[in-house]
């Protein structure tokens, strides 16, 4: 309830009461003739619980988002008698019923996003700026007066209902009609047909919003006047061919969403005049050739580079002087080659990512389609400012784990899976410290699973299967949690739980076990010679000397031929020096 006070200020013009959780009734507004402005969003408010009930204030704004409205599900009657209502909020209220012709029809801004309101789209609103009908119920055919009828509309959202059509009857020339349109947004729908020529002509649009329709045939080479774009997304659809040149005039685009569509050819060299583009989303098309050296050099504010599922080949890029890159998907291509080291030093994943990607006065918020714990999913631009990902799985690429990944602090998913890489699981890779996920299946690894992989506090995905890996699986507080036998699959000379086989007595040991082993072993070798030399010589000289002190008549024997021996050894010497002489 509203405290006393409050109720009795009748000159009162202006009351926001939004997001208190207050009970409010119609007695607590019975008194406020003066009042203008009504915002009482995110409460609970039982207004209108007799039909006759006129309140005392003729309203310029209400707002009632996320309201409990009576009675519900129907737009409250008492609305009629608000003749001079310039903004009427009525979103996420869980109205169910079509959009009754007597709202005022002076409203400059009308939200009636996220109910289950059904029927056709209305066009009777002649001084509206901003329309939302976003994610209601909708259907049946855009009406074709719509663009003559909102001259002034500047924010027309449509998405997620079931309006369908061709969009070319539509607009065929909403560039005149509504010449002031900077945000326009149909996605979501089933909507056919091409690309109307005349979007490209509205010089004010800065948002452009087609996705998840049924638009096919090729992007019209006409965006020459379309210098204001800032978001275009035309994913999801059926179009086709090759991307034209003149896309290469929106030098102010930030957002470029073109997956899920049949788009071929190469990506044109024009495509580096994005100059502050932030999200380059070309996903699941039928690109070809190489990825162009030029992404890393041109295009600085780079934050998500999504190429996943085309026929990319060649080696990949230098992209490290994209410092801002927190999401690199290159995965499901014909990529070879090596992971260049220099992947190491991406800026953004070697600490914090940045904050969400939002745009425009109207607060787009951008989105992505990321594939993750073997699902595709939508992440919003919440999701995506926390998310950091490298996906290059299921190409061609060869060689070693480039040690400099473990520089990645920040990094929360790395996928590798499905190429052919070769050499040991670098054992810095604890530097991850973030790393939630982490998929080198499929790939030809060998050595032992570091110890290190059980520092990785955040780790909750793992998969190692189908490797040559050997030895031990490490244990640690957070491997213990991840006891599903299929992350070793593939794996014979792995042993330890979670596995069935037990390791034996000669199991692989780490690198640092093996080199003091080796150290151990080299040291008793040495021991071993000199105690074998020492006891060969004390078996020796006793084996004779021992012998003799012990017989005298091996004594006499001995001793008489040792005289013999040199008696012989001089007179051989005395000859030989008698010969010399004679010869000289």
């Amino acid at each position: 309830m509203l405290p006393e006070g409050i109720k009795r200020l009748k000159g009162l013009v202006q009351l926001d009461l939004h997001n208190n959780s207050l009970s409010l009734s119609e007695d607590d507004l019975a008194n406020l003739s003066s009042l203008k402005d009504l915002d009482i969003s995110y409460n609970s408010v039982h207004l209108n619980k007799s039909d006759d009930w006129i309140p005392p204030f003729h309203l310029n704004t209400l707002r009632l988002r996320f309201c409990q409205i009576l009675p519900w599900p129907h737009f409250p009657k008492w609305l009629r008698t608000q003749t001079t209502l310039d903004e009427l909020d009525l979103s996420n209220t869980g109205i169910k019923e079509t959009i009754p012709n007597w709202l005022p029809s002076g409203l400059e801004y009308l939200d009636l996003s996220n109910n289950m309101i059904g029927g056709d789209v209305p066009y009777y609103f002649s001084n509206l700026t901003i329309l939302d009908l976003s994610n209601n119920s909708l259907s049946g055919y855009l009406p074709p007066k719509l663009s003559n009828m909102m001259p002034n509309l500047e924010y027309l959202s449509l998405s997620d209902n079931n309006i369908m059509g061709e969009m070319p009857q539509f607009f065929p020339k909403i560039s005149n009609t509504m010449s002031s349109l900077q945000w326009f947004d149909l996605s979501t729908n089933n909507l056919s047909g091409g690309i109307p020529f005349s979007f490209c002509r509205i010089k004010s649009l800065e948002v452009l919003r087609l996705s998840k329709n049924n638009l096919s045939g090729e992007l019209p080479n006409c965006w020459k006047n379309s210098s204001n774009l800032v978001i275009l997304d035309l994913s999801s659809n059926k179009l086709q061919g090759g991307l034209p040149d003149s896309l290469s005039n929106l030098q102010t685009l930030q957002s470029l969403h073109l997956s899920y569509n049949n788009f071929m050819g190469q990506i044109p060299l024009s495509f580096r005049n994005f100059t502050g583009l932030v999200t380059l989303d070309l996903a699941h098309n039928k690109f070809v050739g190489n990825i162009p050296n030029w992404i890393g050099e041109s295009l600085p504010y780079l934050r998500t580079l999504n190429l996943r599922s085309n026929a990319f080949t060649g080696n990949i890029p230098q992209l490290s002087h994209l410092t801002s890159l927190q999401i690199v998907d290159l995965s499901n291509n014909h990529l070879s080659g090596i992971i260049p080291s220099s992947f190491g030093n991406f800026s953004a994943l070697k600490g914090s990512p940045s904050k969400g990607l939002y745009f425009h006065n109207f607060g787009f918020e951008d989105y992505m389609w990321l594939f993750t714990k073997g699902s595709e999913l939508e992440y919003n631009s919440m999701l995506l400012s926390i998310d950091t990902v490298i996906d290059l799985s299921n190409n061609g690429l060869s060689g070693c784990i480039p040690r400099e990944l473990g520089n990645l602090h920040g990094l929360r998913s790395l996928n590798l899976s499905g190429n052919y890489l070769t050499g040991e699981i670098p054992s810095n890779i604890d530097g991850m410290q973030q790393l939630e996920i982490l998929d080198l299946s499929r790939n030809n690894l060998s050595g032992i699973i570091p110890s290190t992989l059980a520092d990785l506090n955040f780790l909750n995905d793992l998969n190692l299967s189908y490797n040559n890996l050997s030895g031990k699986i490490p244990t640690g507080s957070q491997l213990q949690t991840l006891n599903d036998p299929s992350v070793y699959a593939g794996n014979p000379n792995l042993c330890g739980p979670p596995l069935p086989k037990n390791c034996t007595m000669n199991i692989a040991k780490t690198d640092g076990e093996k080199q003091n082993e080796d150290s151990s072993e080299s040291r008793m070798e040495t021991l071993w010679l000199y105690t074998s030399i020492t006891l060969g010589f004390i078996t020796g000289f006793w084996a004779i000397c021992g012998s003799l002190l012990l017989r005298r008549t091996w004594r006499i024997t001995y001793f008489r031929a040792i005289d013999n021996m040199f008696d012989k050894l001089y007179v051989m010497m005395v000859v030989t020096v008698a010969k010399y002489k004679r010869r000289l």
